[in-house]
């Protein structure tokens, strides 16, 4: 057995590169300030007034400083400070709007479908069509760049019957990363309801990606995130979803250009089918395209979902022109990853269709949670970026862990590694984990970057959760920060 140590990698700025999404951004300035970018951010707000004030106030506050998380054992690389949204400093971008973009629902519409509906589904689809109606509206009268749902707090309890508690070492937190509430619901008759999938499948058709954000955020409670950090990553994706670049990859050679892909399977909200959904075949500047894939039959003697020979090479195929369409060029080596192990007949569809397509190299990487452990001496857990290799296509590698750049561990659990099983590659091994630990740094809605997944294996899930609740009529959306 081989162990090694990835040493954190950096992300590219305007000015500069650094490890850090907050330092960069308040040192460096966003990937894209030199070119076009949202320089001007306009929003729409849609809500009770009430919630609608509160968050207004809130984004009125954000422009200026505020300081980070304040403890006995401070981190300030972990809890650094919020530089303030506005045009002098860090994003330099501003939020603007008027009167006319904001969409006050009565409360009396509320109280009217929480009065006669006692059906979870049909209190969520109503409250939801609330909320669409406005945007809607917006769409077709004011065009913002991005469209934010306030809820309030009393309004929440109506649309969930338990909150869902996060795994052992799930990157999952009861206030989502940018702000968002996730709203998880009991399952009624084996069918799943959660009103902020279903509420941005159905605003897909109004192509303007939507923030939800509860009102709380105004005043964060004791179990929320910070003040500061809640900024950073609310406004991070803000920014992303108003089509900008706030970091990229480091590109190693101009002339070599390189596209990740993630491919993760769904069932559908009755349980009846699994379908396979495909992430953002994205490149290092995280622009790209998603596409759904077709139904899959599972196997008896096999529960474990995989893609017919023909099915993968359609999937990977049409992804791939829906790629060069966005971006103009098809790449020179693709990196595939998926949840699951490869099975011979989807090694055999993925790597003809790269072929046709003149890719010059092809990974195909299985990446899955891991039973195996290491131990270190001392208080902490291992370092995030510990690498250790089986075989050569076997290999363990420690995405969560101590980070120097932080000086502490910053889970609340013990963490544990990811499986990373080439099935198929070109590249070398280290060099396909490397990128790995890069990638989970490209999350948009986070800006503390030891995430667990790369995007990759994030967004196939994001895109499942919400591609799930749009019907067969449905418009689906081909960017990323529509599911986000």
């Amino acid at each position: 057995m081989k162990v090694r140590y990835i040493e954190e990698p950096s992300l590219q700025f305007g000015s500069n590169q650094h490890i850090c999404p907050k330092y960069g951004i308040y040192n460096h300035s966003p990937f894209d300030i030199n070119q076009v970018r949202p320089e001007r951010i306009t929003i729409g707000i849609i809500g009770k007034g009430e919630s609608v004030d509160k968050v207004l106030a809130w984004i009125e506050s954000c422009k200026k400083h505020i300081d980070g998380k304040q403890s006995k054992n401070p981190h300030p690389n972990l809890f650094l400070n919020f530089c303030g949204f506005n045009k002098e400093i860090g994003f330099q971008s501003e939020i603007v709007y008027d009167d006319t973009y904001l969409r006050k629902i009565n409360n009396s519409e509320f109280d009217a479908i929480i009065k006669k509906k006692e059906n979870l589904e049909e209190r969520i689809n109503d409250i939801a069509d609330l909320y669409l109606s406005e945007i809607k509206f917006l769409s077709k009268n004011k065009k913002p760049d991005v469209i934010l749902c306030a809820l309030s707090e009393n309004f929440i309890t109506y649309i969930q019957e338990k909150e869902v508690e996060p795994e052992e070492d799930d990157e999952s937190e009861k206030e989502s990363d940018s702000g968002e509430s996730e709203i998880d619901a009991e399952e009624i008759s084996a069918k799943e309801q959660n009103f902020r999938r279903y509420l941005k499948a159905k605003a897909m058709q109004y192509n303007i990606p939507i923030q939800i954000v509860r009102d709380r955020i105004a005043k964060p409670t004791a179990e929320m995130q910070d003040e500061a950090t809640i900024a950073w990553n609310f406004f991070t994706a803000l920014y992303y979803k108003a089509s900008g670049t706030p970091w990229a990859l480091i590109r190693k050679d101009s002339a070599e250009t390189t596209c990740y892909a993630g491919i993760s399977f769904f069932k559908s909200r009755d349980k009846s089918t699994t379908q396979t959904s495909i992430a953002q075949i994205f490149n290092e500047l995280g622009k790209g395209v998603i596409l759904r894939g077709e139904e899959i039959t599972l196997k008896k003697n096999d529960r474990t979902p995989h893609l017919a020979e023909e099915q993968a090479f359609n999937l990977l195929t049409l992804s791939l022109k829906e790629y060069y369409d966005a971006v103009k060029i098809f790449p020179k080596r693709l990196v595939l990853h998926k949840t699951s192990n490869f099975s011979e007949d989807e090694i055999y569809g993925f790597t003809q269709a790269a072929k046709q397509l003149h890719i010059n190299q092809i990974d195909l990487v299985s990446i899955q949670r891991s039973d195996i452990r290491l131990y270190r001496e001392g208080n902490y857990p291992p370092m995030r970026g510990t690498h250790f290799s089986l075989t050569e296509q076997h290999n363990v590698l420690y995405t969560r862990g101590s980070v120097p750049y932080y000086e502490t561990y910053p889970g609340k659990y013990i963490p544990s590694p990811i499986e990373v099983k080439l099935a198929y590659y070109d590249e070398s091994p280290n060099l396909i984990c490397d990128e790995i630990i890069a990638l989970t740094k490209m999350n948009w809605n986070n800006t503390q970057f030891d995430r667990k997944y790369p995007i990759t294996i994030e967004c196939a899930r994001n895109v499942g959760e919400i591609l799930k609740y749009l019907d067969e009529k449905d418009q689906m959306q081909l960017k990323y920060s529509f599911y986000m």
